[in-house]
Order: structure tokens, then C-alpha cells, then sequence
């Protein structure tokens, strides 16, 4: 459950980044928003590994 509250969490960085970089003209903040949304993306697609047990 708690990989699910941080990618959720990254998803919510990168909007408001977005938002704030759009309605600032603010490139760094609209970069920094698509670096947060490459986050999010690479742990939603990214196969979760199960530890093993001996």
C-alpha cells in the first residue's frame, strides 16, 4: 500500500509543478514536473520483483 501512496504522491508533484509552471511561465518548474512525471511513469510500468524466500 505504500508504494501506491508515493507513486500517487509523485503524480500530485508533477501536476501541481505543471500548474504552477504554466500559469508562472516558469520553465524550470514545468521541467522539473516532467522529471517527477518520468518517475511516476517508470514505477507504474516498471514490473515489481518479489523477494524470494529461501
Amino acid at each position: 500500500m505504500e508504494r501506491h501512496l508515493v507513486t500517487a504522491f509523485i503524480l500530485l508533484v508533477a501536476i501541481v509543478l505543471y500548474a504552477l509552471g504554466f500559469t508562472g511561465s516558469c520553465a524550470a518548474l514545468i521541467g522539473i514536473g516532467g522529471a517527477f512525471e518520468l518517475w511516476f511513469w517508470v514505477r507504474v510500468l516498471r514490473p515489481r520483483q518479489r523477494p524470494t524466500r529461501p
